[in-house]
Parts: C-alpha cells; sequence; structure tokens
C-alpha cells in the first residue's frame, strides 16, 4: 500500500516538474523569437519571415524519423485533418507570433496567447456542438475584456502599430483552437507522436519553400551574427516545437487534460520573466489586465472542477 501512495506521489511530483518545465520552455520561446531575429541589440541578422520558416524546418525535420515510420497514414482520410493540423497548429501561427514580436514585447505576447483556450471552447461549441457551460460564458466575457483591457494598457504601443500585432496573435490563437479541434474530435484514434510528426511532415514542403525564396541560407552565411541567430531558432524549433509537443502529450496521459492544460497560466508569467530579465518593461496596468484575462482562461477551463465545488459546498450548507 505504501508503495502504491509512493508511486502515485512520485507521478505527480513528475507530472508537476514536467508542467513547470514546460511553461519555461513554451514562456522562453517569446523572446527566442526575438533573439533569432536580432541577436544583438541593435542588430538584425533575420526577419520575422525567415525566423518563422526555419523553426519550422527545424521542428519538421527533427521529427521526420518519427513521421517516415507512419507515413503511410498520410494516404488514407486523416490527411486533410492532419494537414489542418500541421497549417494551423504549427506553420502559420509560427509566421503570426514573430510578425507580432517585431512590436510587441514578449510578456504581451504570452499573455495574449493564453486566448487559445477561449478561442477552443468556441469552435467546439459552434463547429461540433459541444455543450458550453455557463461558467465558460462567464469566462469568455471575462478574457474578451481582459484583451481590451491590456490594449488599452499598452502604453509604449501606439495606435498606428498595435492592433494588427495584436490582431495576429489573435489569429494565431484561433488557429490553435482549430487544431486541438480538429486532434480532439478528428483524430483521436491517432497516437500523440504520429499526430505531431505527420502534422509537420505535411508542412515540410511549406517550409523548404519558404527557406528558399526568403534567401534564408545566405543571409545566415553573411551575416556577422548569422550562426549565433541560427542557434537560437534551433533551440526554438528543436525545443519549443518538436519535443514540447511529445512531452506535452505525455503530460495528459501521466496526470489529465485538466492538469496538462493548466500550463496556459505558467507560459505568460515565464515570458514576461524572460522579458523583465532582458529589460523588457511591463507596467502595473498591464500586469492588473494579464489578471483579469488569466482570470476568464481559468473559469473557461476549470468550470467543472468549480461546479463541483460549489454543489459540494451548497451540501454541506444544507
Amino acid at each position: 500500500m505504501f508503495k502504491n501512495y509512493l508511486c502515485c506521489m512520485n507521478a505527480k511530483i513528475k507530472g508537476a516538474l514536467l508542467l513547470v518545465l514546460l511553461g519555461a520552455v513554451w514562456g522562453s520561446s517569446f523572446i527566442l523569437m526575438k533573439m533569432g531575429m536580432e541577436p544583438r541589440k541593435g542588430h538584425q541578422s533575420l526577419n520575422h519571415m525567415q525566423v518563422a520558416g526555419l523553426r519550422m524546418l527545424v521542428a519538421a525535420t527533427v521529427m521526420l524519423p518519427f513521421a517516415l515510420k507512419r507515413v503511410s497514414i498520410l494516404w488514407s482520410k486523416e490527411m486533410p485533418y492532419l494537414l489542418t493540423v500541421g497549417l494551423c497548429g504549427n506553420f502559420i501561427p509560427s509566421y503570426l507570433f514573430t510578425y507580432a514580436g517585431t512590436t510587441l514585447s514578449s510578456g504581451f505576447c504570452g499573455i495574449l496567447n493564453s486566448f487559445t483556450p477561449i478561442f477552443t471552447v468556441l469552435i467546439s461549441v459552434l463547429a461540433f456542438k459541444s455543450r458550453i457551460h455557463i461558467l465558460q460564458i462567464l469566462g469568455i466575457l471575462i478574457g474578451t475584456f481582459g484583451i481590451f483591457f491590456l490594449v488599452r494598457s499598452g502604453g509604449e504601443l501606439t495606435l498606428e502599430n498595435s492592433p494588427k500585432h495584436i490582431a495576429a496573435i489573435l489569429v494565431a490563437t484561433l488557429l490553435y483552437g482549430v487544431s486541438v479541434n480538429t486532434i480532439r474530435h478528428k483524430l483521436s484514434h491517432v497516437t500523440p507522436l504520429e499526430v505531431t510528426s505527420l502534422g509537420l511532415l505535411c508542412i515540410l514542403p511549406f517550409t523548404l519553400i519558404s527557406f528558399y525564396t526568403e534567401g534564408t541560407f545566405s543571409r545566415l552565411q553573411q551575416d556577422a551574427f548569422g550562426i549565433e541567430a541560427l542557434s537560437y531558432v534551433f533551440v526554438l524549433g528543436f525545443l519549443s516545437t518538436a519535443v514540447s509537443n511529445i512531452y506535452f502529450n505525455r503530460l495528459i496521459k501521466m496526470t489529465s487534460a485538466i492538469f496538462a492544460s493548466s500550463v496556459t497560466y505558467l507560459i505568460p508569467v515565464f515570458a514576461v520573466l524572460f522579458g523583465f530579465l532582458l529589460n523588457e518593461r511591463v507596467s502595473p496596468l498591464q500586469l492588473t489586465a494579464m489578471a483579469v484575462l488569466l482570470l476568464g482562461v481559468f473559469l473557461v477551463n476549470f468550470h467543472e472542477t468549480l461546479s463541483r465545488m460549489f454543489r459540494k459546498k451548497n451540501k454541506e450548507l444544507f
């Protein structure tokens, strides 16, 4: 009995450590995008298009051996769904986030990324007729207010350049919502490793075209800090895109989907922390707006737990 209890505790500890690790890895991705573009202050080595394309090329190449083992799955009815996951869950958001990073701070990008669960719920309800809880509706409303509050609180942003960069991240989180629902409703029978690797294999031709047309190779060769920029983007593609997706799926199996989804709250914390360490400013008003947005996301994700707690409390009182 003690041995079983110890194993259970070890699983929880491993799950908690993995959760923090994923939050740190994904939280650092926003600053890595910036460092890939500008490895030294005031010196741009790569533009946002080159960083995004190179990131996806690295991730797709890393996962290629796994994808080739199950490539036969692509010649089935799953092909359109895997392509959707590759494009909506990886390729297009990569470009949108690096574009947003040309103006917005890493912390700002990290907190806007937290809107993903809200879009995931909305798409599930609208496209797949899933039920929605009253607390989720409340969470969506609070989250939307948090986005508006965050935009208005961005003192260093100007009305000329901030809306389109913020919109880019919101579109990216919408696409993440499409990808998550595609996996949940259309690819539930396919293993996480297969979904990740085959989704990236689907976009490999696009990454190669981008790498060629953007002149990324020659830029890396000619730039004085090209190798340094490449190292940042390699870590971004290898850890933040390829490896982290595998371990996130493992975390879901080790614990639960609800527990794993709580990484949403750690990503902006680490994004703000890494940005702060690299002298990015975050105002008190922005921190307040972040808290409002996270409250909305919390209600969307943990409505069932809150409902059970509320019902249990009512039974105790009456």
